[in-house]
């Protein structure tokens, strides 16, 4: 389905500046998360860090033969420590920049489905009102997705903190975000249909083979920094011609079994 997608973004020239603007927003959050790292995170972190591992100086020569190896130590839990928190950071603005892009991306969805279909099914109508009206339900479902996604990390961190629980965190975070990437890509198209978060969930189980096959491209391509902000219209595309492929009908999603 990606290279379906790539094929369509490349023949389809109207579907071009609803790619370049996202990528466009999703740049400047870039570009002002990483001013704030540099002009009011990084020394007061680097220095807090460096206080908090410090080792005092030796009073004997001889004291140096393990100073030494603690000073180094330090130094290098320091800068692991500024580099995982620059991550953090990143990883927050990836996730606010496509909640800013969502309207743009929802427009993309909506073309691709117009391409593929003939006609966009929304349950807020057509016209004007209902396409300004859909891309604030998109700002706002897509928030919701980021909050949901981010609450499922943080829970997985804690448990990660535990003694002999970290390789069941890495785990089961790799798990939730090859899960949670098919249902926010495929989203845009979801929340026009009107289909709930249960019966989402039993969408995806329906469908597990290309889903988590797709969730797992789009998580090794969100994982390669700078590429993911790029490659955002693309995953939008495919998640939207994903789900127009295994099922779209309303009755669909709205059966209850």
């Amino acid at each position: 389905m990606l290279r379906v997608a790539l094929r369509m973004l490349a023949r389809e020239r109207s579907l071009w500046i609803w790619c370049a603007l996202p990528v466009a927003v999703n740049l400047i959050a870039l570009a002002l998360g990483i001013a704030l790292f540099f002009a009011y995170l990084l020394d007061p972190l680097s220095l807090g860090v460096s206080d908090w591992l410090a080792v005092a100086d030796p009073e004997r020569w001889y004291q140096w033969l393990w100073v030494a190896p603690l000073r180094l130590i330090s130094w290098l839990a320091r800068w692991l420590i500024v580099a995982l928190f620059a991550l953090l950071l990143y990883v927050v603005f990836a996730l606010l920049g496509g909640v800013l892009a969502s309207p743009f991306l929802d427009v993309l969805s909506r073309r691709v489905e117009a391409l593929r279909m003939g006609r966009v099914t929304d349950e807020g109508g057509e016209g004007l009102v209902a396409a300004l009206r859909g891309s604030l339900r998109s700002f706002v479902e897509e928030g919701k997705r980021v909050i949901f996604f981010l609450g499922i990390q943080a829970a997985l961190l804690a448990i990660g903190l535990v003694p002999g629980l970290h390789l069941f965190a890495v785990l089961a975070w790799l798990a939730a975000a090859t899960v949670f990437l098919p249902l926010d890509y495929a989203g845009y198209l979801l929340d026009r249909r009107g289909v709930r978060f249960r019966q989402r969930r039993r969408w995806i189980w329906r469908h597990r083979g290309p889903m988590l096959a797709f969730g797992f491209a789009a998580l090794v391509t969100f994982a390669v920094p700078i590429l993911n902000f790029f490659c955002l219209p693309w995953l939008v595309t495919a998640g939207t011609l994903l789900a127009l492929e295994v099922g779209v009908p309303p009755q669909d999603f709205t059966r209850e079994t």
